[in-house]
């Protein structure tokens, strides 16, 4: 009697099966990358954008502090001054406030201050880094900020400007005026006029080369 036995052979892939799977996993690993690197853009995006809307909140709330309080009469100065980086603005202001910023135990805790904002370009990345400067007028004293400590506020701008609007609401970009006394000698003051309004504008890019910015402007209304 003869018996037959059923061998079963082991069976592989083909190279078309082989293929159609690599087709098939290349298909899914691309999705998956697509939508990481479409999750990391947005979570980067929104850390951009929240950083640069932080940077333009501190600046703004300290313009709106220092020209608050800005002095008018004998002793004021307000002198704003366009400048011009690669093509882009960065315009300086001059003033004196009474909102004096005491940041050391051995700073004056009172006292006319003589502040200034101050661009200044950052060779290495192109940008330009916003510095205040705080020096306190003592009776006396020559008005010097020369020598006075920077404090960077702000990196990273694209342009810093600022635009002044007069009682009649005619417009410049650039503001200069300093109270003297009379010409004859008296102790009456020469009229000492400041803009109505300021108009500061912030534009932040994430590369100096990008075609896209963002943009930050509000409005100071002077006593």
């Amino acid at each position: 009697m003869k018996i037959y036995r059923s061998i079963e052979r082991e069976r592989g892939f083909t190279l078309v099966e082989l293929l159609i799977a690599i087709f098939i996993f290349a298909i899914v690993i691309s999705s998956v990358y697509g939508s990481y690197r479409a999750t990391f853009h947005i979570v980067h995006g929104s850390e951009y954008q929240l950083k640069t809307a932080n940077s333009a909140r501190i600046v703004m709330e300290r313009l709106s502090e220092d020209l608050g309080s800005i002095v008018t009469g004998p002793g004021g100065v307000f002198q704003g001054v366009s400048h011009t980086y690669s093509d882009a603005r960065g315009d300086s202001l001059s003033f004196v406030s009474s909102a004096h910023l005491v940041l050391r135990k051995t700073d004056t805790l009172s006292g006319h201050a003589y502040v200034q904002y101050l661009p200044e370009l950052d060779l290495d990345t192109g940008f330009l880094n916003l510095y205040r400067v705080d020096s306190v007028l003592l009776p006396g004293a020559k008005r010097d900020g020369d020598d006075a400590e920077k404090h960077l506020i702000c990196s990273g701008l694209l342009e810093f400007r600022f635009t002044y609007l007069d009682q009649e609401g005619n417009e410049s970009e650039e503001w200069q005026v300093e109270e003297e006394v009379s010409p004859n000698g008296d102790a009456d003051p020469v009229e000492f006029q400041i803009p109505s309004l300021v108009s500061v504008e912030l534009k932040f890019a994430e590369s100096v080369e990008s075609d896209s910015s963002t943009v930050f402007k509000t409005a100071f209304a002077l006593p």
